[in-house]
């Protein structure tokens, strides 16, 4: 195993194919940190970083991103900082457009669940307690590479986990979670039974628990030919925004009086926040000159049965989306959690 380490103190450069440690550095329990996309704090001008390089990803340049990663912990919670190079703030997801023959959504690629242009950005960080090669096992590729289950529409794979063990997946959306000041709290888990009338069948991929709160498009149903928007703004809403429920209204043709071109939010809030298990992880993100910073927290131990408890030795993978729905960047080898006192 090889890891070189630069003059420099606070930065390890890593390859991609050997594992690395990030050193989780310890800060007291009343130190003030506060979740704002921002790296301001001393905390974190005084912990070292890795840099991870990712490849495959849709739309970065040449595919390709590095990412800074620093970690945190105290007794209670540890925080990660991740910094991504990102030449576009990519916030308009799948907007919502008036034409000739009514709405539809813009997109191009959504309809086979593999949109690369009308999407938001968005980062991945799955964990695990095993080290494993092809993010620990759980990434199965081609298009239908599990028996007895359903192919997929894109063609590329399913994430599931066939060793019966749970792997922890956090899922930050530039538009639909970073306002709630959260990330989607998924899981990996083994391959869930297909329901009737299902079309898009994500396998082992599936959120947490949750007691209230959600974002929902904004259509009653999804045809590529046409849909019927679920409400429409009181006032005029930019479409890299997220519709609120209070603040828009039921669809009503006779009230529908936007011009042609038109365009408004595709995402549609329920309620502000989640609640329950899906809300574990505190995340916010900020874009600025082609990078993106994203902060992140979780409680050490959730008690949750689809979380992995943060501890020493506990590896981790780091996924960036470059406003792509699925084709995101990857790194082989895992990077291991190294706890100081």
């Amino acid at each position: 195993m090889f890891t070189l380490v630069l003059a420099v103190p606070s930065l390890f450069y890593v390859s991609q194919y050997n594992q690395t440690f990030l050193h989780v550095t310890s800060i007291k329990p009343q130190t003030l940190m506060e979740i704002d996309g921002l790296d301001t704090e001393v905390a974190w001008q005084n912990t070292p970083s890795i840099k991870i390089h990712t490849i495959g990803g849709a739309n970065f340049v040449d595919g390709q991103t590095t990412v800074t990663i620093k970690a945190l912990h105290n007794q209670h919670e540890t925080f990660f900082l991740f910094k991504w190079q990102d030449p576009t703030h990519s916030l308009a997801h799948l907007p919502l457009e008036k034409t000739q023959d009514g709405w539809k959504v813009k997109e191009n690629g959504f309809v086979n669940f593999d949109e690369r242009n009308h999407y938001e950005d968005k980062f991945a960080v799955m964990l695990s307690h095993t080290c494993g090669s092809g993010a620990d096992g759980t990434t199965h590729l081609g298009k239908k590479p599990l028996d007895n289950k359903p192919s997929n529409w894109h063609g590329k794979g399913y994430h599931a986990s066939v060793d019966g063990n749970i792997r922890d997946l956090w899922h930050w959306k530039a538009v639909r979670t970073n306002d709630m000041v959260l990330a989607d709290d998924n899981f990996v888990g083994p391959p869930a039974q297909p329901l009737h009338g299902q079309r898009r069948y994500s396998a082992g991929y599936l959120p947490d628990g949750k007691e209230s709160g959600a974002y929902v498009m904004n259509w009653q149903w999804y045809s590529q030919k046409g849909i019927i928007p679920k409400r429409l703004p009181d006032t005029l809403t930019a479409p890299n925004q997220v519709l609120p429920w209070f603040g828009s209204s039921p669809y009503q043709s006779a009230k529908d009086n936007y011009p042609i071109g038109s365009q408004i939010p595709s995402v549609l809030y329920r309620s502000n926040r989640f609640e329950g298990d899906r809300a574990d992880v505190r995340t916010r993100g900020h874009w600025k000159d082609g990078m993106w910073t994203l902060e992140l927290v979780r409680k050490n131990q959730t008690n949750s049965d689809h979380d992995v408890a943060l501890q020493n030795g506990i590896c981790m993978w780091v996924s960036a989306f470059d406003h792509s729905q699925i084709a995101h960047t990857r790194h082989n080898a895992a990077i291991a959690l190294r706890y100081s006192l």
